[in-house]
């Protein structure tokens, strides 16, 4: 009787406790928005070379309505003050950039008033009216200027008085960079009845920051640098291969405007579109005389790429970004019907400083591999973009990641899916060791079913903590670099209390094509806290690496109880949750990570090999590789299930990427109906042929650059590259199928040499 009274007293306390628990839950508060930090892009200058000779004879092609407002060593900056259009001159060689072409006759080649009003106009406002986008520009009617002379240019505020939206516009010159800005807090949408029942509303939708600067009708030598996957080039021919466009939303779609497709619903198709990891884009006039890069350095992830190609709606071959400031979403009248939808609009505009560089290329800069070069000791003086990894061994690396659990849906419900045990995968990573491949880079990717996610869990199913630690031994004895699996972005399969919503108040959900799953993506507001929950068990078993996947495409506006999220702030929480880890001495390395991430990355996975080989597209370029190269280690996506191993392999070298797979230690089989089912070969006995001829060839050619930075990337002929890397190397790959010479030197068909 006694126990049974103790085994009472002992559940009621049990009870009491999780009851505490649960209200002190339902307390919590959750992490406040961040600030959005301050942007100092005065403080750097890209093209700060000395000028060792200046072209000093003016240039008398200049029209009288453009009047200098100011002058360095390197650039002279003009103004035509009723249109903001400007012309920078390049004292280096001479040269003169327009933001339109002042050569051109609009009258006589009969444009019409809109078209001259937008090719002229500085900037150029797209508005909602009624719910419908329009175009204004600084030349139409009731537009007010107001200028005030800076050191280094000017600043003209421009009064949109129909509408009533005013902000302040920027223009300065730094050694031999265009500096162009709008000040978020400068921007005014004064209308006192904005929004309210009855009003016709006009608000700012985008902002779009001289559109035909370096526009050009044909050049000879010139090109479009796009930064379309790994990268691409546009030849700025007489007659274009294909009239048509590109637009591409830097660093991925904004999810939080979207509606959530079914599956089914719509088509999708095969191959999608490559991303956009870079902000920039170049435009070469003449190769290795004169070129431009462009920067989207502040509000990037409001940035969208936009290719024009000649003859579609004007002369002109265009490159440009326009910035999002505003975006109509459905709200939705019906939980049954989304046809029954009206359109909703955020009341305030996106927060992000407006700023866009412009990096001037002389000589031999003026090329793709300048922009690259450019943009990266942008990364370094803005940034310290440096190495952080050391390799000291004298093979290349093969990046293996593993399968440990997955999840599918049984009878009832999720159920776990053992793919690889510990032991299992220390099997295979023995036998690559034994065969003497013995710079390995091995991840392991594990789902837990309790947090709907990819994150660090020990499973009793796949050994438990004996046989984990045992893997960790091996590993550490053996000079294996070890990272874990993390995806603190997204979910699978069902919602949490983390997932964000979207601005239409519906959970921030995505169709994922790959696995035929819906992820839904977390508040960046959270990552902290998930770092922070993680870190005891992380610290537990000496985990000093970490392999990040999910932040691509992760970027994204999103309603909060009342607030904004706004994409500019979800990028400082992931920048923050990099430095936590990385100031805990943990590394991070991330898979397709974009730009802004470089100087948090050890390692790069799944780098982009690849643009979306558009039809439009002269040559698809490594921009991705010269940007990066040197400064930290680049991985393949996964090889499993490369079509044509031949060309996959010289595209690793050109590229100066070193492959990676994905195994399981069970048959795949066993994963095809779960979050990996696209993953349709995994089994280390069907891809270790497959496994050895990549790892053989690219090493016999990149372990002769081993943490070299490519410098050069030069095409000799046609399907015939050549790299060349600081340490003085140069790697010729020939892709043809007949053997090449280049002075002397045979490259046999498919094949490369090292000289």
């Amino acid at each position: 009787m006694k126990n049974k009274k103790i085994k009472h007293i002992f559940a009621y306390l049990v009870i009491g406790v999780l009851l505490l628990l649960a209200v002190k839950k339902c307390f919590e508060k959750a992490p406040d928005r961040i600030s959005m930090e301050t942007y100092n892009y005065t403080d750097v200058i890209v093209n700060d070379e000395e000028v060792m000779k200046q072209v000093d004879e003016y240039d008398s092609t200049i029209p009288d309505t453009f009047k200098r407002v100011a002058e360095n060593d390197q650039l002279e900056l003009f103004l035509d003050k009723e249109s903001i259009a400007i012309a920078v001159r390049n004292k280096v060689n001479g040269y003169t950039w327009y933001s339109y072409d002042v050569d051109m006759n609009m009258e006589e080649k009969k444009l019409s008033k809109e078209m001259t009003n937008y090719m002229k106009s500085g900037i150029s406002v797209i508005t909602y009216d009624k719910f419908t986008p329009g175009r204004r520009t600084v030349l139409d009617e009731d537009v007010n200027k107001t200028y005030q002379k800076r050191e280094n240019g000017f600043t003209v505020t421009i009064d949109f008085l129909q509408p009533k939206i005013k902000f302040d516009f920027i223009v300065e010159i730094k050694g031999g960079d265009l500096i162009t800005s709008i000040p978020r807090e400068s921007i005014e949408e004064y209308n006192d009845k904005l929004w309210t029942p009855g009003n016709d509303d006009v608000s700012i939708n985008e902002i779009v920051v001289y559109p035909f600067l370096g526009s050009a009708i044909e050049k000879e030598d010139g090109y479009i640098v796009i930064p379309d996957g790994s990268g691409a080039i546009i030849r700025l021919d007489e007659t274009p291969k294909y009239a048509t466009g590109y637009v591409a939303p830097v660093y991925g779609k904004d999810l939080g405007y979207a509606n959530t497709l079914s599956f089914g619903s719509e088509s999708f198709s095969v191959k999608p579109l490559e991303s956009v990891v870079l902000p920039i884009y170049g435009i070469i006039h003449d190769e290795n005389d004169t070129g431009v890069l462009v920067i989207a350095e502040s509000g990037a992830s409001y940035a969208t790429y936009n290719y024009v190609s000649k003859n579609v709606s004007t002369k002109y071959y265009q490159s440009y970004f326009t910035y999002n400031y505003r975006t109509t979403y459905s709200q939705f009248q019906s939980r049954i019907d989304e046809e029954q939808h009206v359109l909703g609009f955020q009341e305030e505009p996106n927060k992000f400083d407006l700023v866009q560089r412009y990096v001037f290329l002389n000589g031999d800069k003026a090329n793709y591999v300048g922009v690259a070069k450019e943009y990266r000791d942008f990364l370094t003086k803005q940034y310290g973009f440096t190495k952080k990894g050391k390799n000291e061994k004298d093979k290349i690396p093969l990046k293996i990641d593993f399968i440990n659990n997955e999840v599918e849906m049984g009878t009832f419900n999720l159920e776990n899916v053992k793919a690889t045990s510990y032991n299992q995968a220390k099997d295979i990573v023995k036998s690559f060791i034994d065969k003497g491949d013995t710079n390995l880079n091995v991840t392991f990717k594990t789902y837990l079913l309790d947090k709907q996610a990819y994150r660090f869990q020990v499973f009793k199913e796949l050994g438990g903590k004996k046989d984990f630690r045992s893997v960790l031994n091996y590993f550490k004895d053996n000079d294996v670099k070890f990272n874990y699996y993390m995806n603190y972005a997204r979910t699978n399969h069902k919602k949490t209390k983390f997932t964000a919503s979207k601005m239409s108040r519906q959970d921030l959900s995505v169709r994922n094509d790959k696995s035929q799953v819906y992820n839904y993506l977390n508040d960046p507001k959270y990552f902290m806290d998930f770092a922070k929950s993680d870190m005891n068990n992380l610290r537990k078993y000496h985990i000093d690496s970490l392999a990040f996947d999910g932040f691509t495409g992760s970027l994204f506006t999103h309603y909060d109880k009342g607030t904004i999220g706004y994409s500019n702030e979800g990028m400082k929480y992931i920048k923050n949750l990099m430095t936590y880890f990385n100031d805990n001495n943990i590394e991070t390395n991330i898979y397709r990570g974009d730009a802004y991430l470089y100087p948090y990355m050890t390692d790069y996975y799944e780098t982009p090999i690849c643009s979306s080989n558009l039809m439009f597209i002269d040559r698809t370029i490594p921009l991705v590789s010269l940007v990066v190269s040197g400064n930290m280690d680049m991985y393949s996506p996964y090889m499993n299930f490369s079509s044509n191993d031949d060309e996959a392999i010289l595209k690793l070298i050109e590229y100066g990427v070193y492959p990676s797979f994905i195994l399981t230690g069970e048959p795949t089989y066993s994963i095809k109906y779960s979050n990996s089912s696209n993953v349709y070969v995994s089994q280390n006995k069907y891809l270790e042929e497959r496994i050895d001829n990549y790892y053989e060839k690219v090493n016999d050619a990149l372990s002769h650059v081993l943490g070299s930075e490519l410098i050069n990337h030069t095409y000799i002929d046609d399907n015939v590259v050549m790299t060349e890397y600081a340490n003085g190397k140069k790697i010729i790959i020939n892709y043809n199928d007949s053997d090449y010479i280049y002075k002397d030197i045979t490259i046999k068909g498919k094949g490369f040499v090292v000289i």
